[in-house]
């Protein structure tokens, strides 16, 4: 699904949480949520933050 060979699939697996998808467009991130889920994994998508927007919260 990633492209990924076995050995950096194991290392993301080792290291999870991990973003394994980060910049891809929102409808192939769907696509591959619900092939996870479907395998017995758990996934979600996630909005990344804009570039440069502060994740401060306000006082």
């Amino acid at each position: 699904m990633t492209g990924l060979s076995l050995w950096h699939s194991r290392v993301l697996a080792r290291r999870a949480p991990v973003a394994v998808l980060a910049g891809w467009p929102k409808d192939m991130t769907d696509e591959a949520v619900a092939v996870l889920r479907g395998a017995g994994a758990r996934a979600e998508t996630r909005q990344e933050p804009e570039p440069g927007a502060s994740a401060a919260l306000s006082p």
